[in-house]
């Protein structure tokens, strides 16, 4: 339950610490003294968008702290999950500062707003006479039913199961798009890789190519080149590998360190010329005047050209990448079709595993709906609405949706049963404020919240309608904490604990207060809200009777 909040420097509040008691908590104050405010500020604590503009003071940060105390609550596991300290007083805190920022922290652990989302959500839960409406939501209508109807597993298992389904009618979707691409492109890449096939990419060497050109394309020229060079250098009686052979001879008849230095270097350079002879001898008989393969050559080697400039790529390399990549899409194209079928064989018996627990939530809605209903009828008779009844109208549907192969209206009906209509067309704000309450009583002893929230849910009654609404409300208290915002004197009497929300006008600030009412204190703010600031001694009767004083 919430022990306490503390709230400093939020729109007209400095600074206030208000304590809350088990049981039924009844806030009140005149239109517009802060008891929203209030709401406001709790809601920050509890996750919701934080704004600078509501900042009191915009030199300083706003700063909300909320402690919550959470022993009797199974959330050891939640705290864990989340890396948190689990204490028995949890705190939550929330800053904000002028320029927009804001921190989070749970028990002084820094954490997102997503986590104090997601433990607010476990904490409180705030009605407002805004959520009359969610009556007519489809999700709310469900699930009033499915928790009473203990469906709760069974939807969440039915949900979970759903969403994979769609996941896999998605990738469905998403091959046989595949599919239908690769079927219109298949031609042509077949073309394309049957193209780069026939160069046999594999044992093309480009630069040996490109050589061998050159030799074929210059054979006449070479053979000439060679044999002259030939003759040069040792095909004739004064060639250039005699004369040094010669000359070296020459140098060692004469036996000192020069010439023998001499002849050293003249042999070295005599054996490089005999290397250069033997090379250009290999090389002549190498080259062949052969202009049918000179042509192949040609061929093979603007073939690869116009492969580069077609595919626009810089190397063989690059051809054989884009050869394997259109061997992938052409192998694709073949196995994919498997795999839509495979696909559909999942998806087929996913549709049959579903429709089964869709049925079984129908059938188990419409055993348990006439039961829900009574107990609902019974919670509206208690609540001055003896004539009106509520009916879960279900019907089937062919297609799976979120909630199943179910359609389902909530109607009212005001006259005993005889005529129903749908609850947005036939039910009045008081009417709709009343039912909704019975819903969330009922809800209450299903599902586990340590708080409750009521902020003004009550407008559009009054009389002996509002005495049977809070009577309804201290009913829940009795399970939970319950906190009830409120105009109307019946329900401001039946709590144990109760807050006045008031302004007070100092130095021209106009400030937000909140202070706990004692006995006597109570009995004149109730007295007010029955005859206005002017005290009368029958409202103070009134309320005293009210009080039970």
């Amino acid at each position: 339950m919430l022990l306490n909040l503390k709230v400093k420097n939020y729109a007209l509040i400095s600074d206030i610490d208000v304590s809350f008691e088990s049981g039924m908590n009844i806030i009140t104050g005149e239109t517009g003294a802060g008891k929203s405010i209030l709401v406001g500020a709790l809601g920050l604590v509890l996750g919701k968008r934080a704004d600078s503009a509501s900042l009191r003071n915009k030199s300083s940060k706003c700063v909300i702290e909320a402690s919550f105390l959470i022993k009797d609550f199974d959330l050891s596991n939640w705290f864990e999950e989340n890396d948190l300290d689990h204490e028995d007083n949890t705190f939550m805190r929330r800053e904000i500062t002028s320029s927009g920022k804001s921190r989070s922290f749970i028990n002084d652990t820094p954490t997102s707003l997503k986590v104090m989302v997601e433990l607010g959500s476990k904490l409180v839960e705030v009605h407002s006479q805004h959520d009359n409406l969610q009556l007519f939501e489809q999700e709310f209508q469900y699930r009033s039913l499915d928790v009473l109807a203990d469906n709760t597993v069974l939807l969440r298992d039915y949900q979970s199961e759903l969403s994979k389904f769609n996941r896999l009618k998605s990738e469905l979707k998403s091959l046989k798009d595949k599919e239908a691409e690769l079927v219109k492109e298949a031609d042509y890449n077949q073309f394309l890789h049957d193209e780069l096939v026939a160069i046999d990419l594999d044992t093309v060497d480009e630069d040996a190519l490109i050589q061998e050109q050159e030799l074929l394309e210059n054979a006449e020229e070479l053979i000439a080149t060679f044999q002259q060079a030939d003759q040069i250098l040792g095909g004739s009686e004064y060639a250039i590998i005699n004369q040094l052979d010669d000359l070296k001879n020459i140098f060692r008849r004469q036996s000192t360190s020069l010439t023998d230095s001499l002849g050293e270097r003249v042999h070295s350079v005599l054996i490089e010329l005999q290397d250069i002879s033997s090379e250009i001898d290999n090389e002549a008989q190498r080259v062949e005047i052969n202009p049918k393969l000179l042509e192949e050559v040609g061929d093979k080697v603007g073939l690869l050209h116009q492969m580069k400039n077609k595919h626009r790529l810089e190397s063989i390399e690059k051809l054989v990448e884009l050869r394997e990549e259109l061997a992938k899409k052409l192998a694709d194209s073949s196995s994919i079709a498997g795999s839509i079928i495979d696909l559909e064989k999942d998806i087929l018996s996913m549709e049959q595993s579903l429709k089964l627990k869709a049925k079984s939530l129908a059938t188990k809605r419409r055993e348990r709906a006439i039961a829900i209903e009574m107990k609902i009828n019974d919670q509206l008779a208690g609540l001055g609405m003896e004539h009106s009844m509520i009916r879960y109208t279900l019907s089937s549907s062919e297609e799976l949706n979120i909630y199943g192969l179910d359609d389902l209206c909530i109607d009212l009906s005001s006259d005993g049963g005889d005529m129903y209509s749908p609850l947005k067309k036939s039910a009045s704000g008081g009417e709709l404020a009343r039912i909704n309450l019975s819903l969330k009583n009922l809800l209450s002893s299903r599902i586990q919240m340590p708080c409750s929230i009521f902020d003004e849910i009550d407008t559009g009654v009054s009389g002996e309608i509002a005495r049977k609404v809070g009577a309804k409300m201290k009913e829940m208290s009795s399970g939970q904490q319950v906190i009830a915002i409120t105009h109307l004197p019946q329900i401001a009497s039946i709590g144990k604990n109760h807050l006045f929300v008031y302004k007070t006008d100092e130095n021209d600030r106009i400030e937000t207060k909140v202070k706990t009412l004692q006995k006597g204190e109570r009995i004149s703010e109730i007295a007010k809200m029955i005859s206005g600031d002017n005290l009368t001694e029958h409202a103070l009767e009134q309320s005293k009777a009210l009080l039970r004083f």
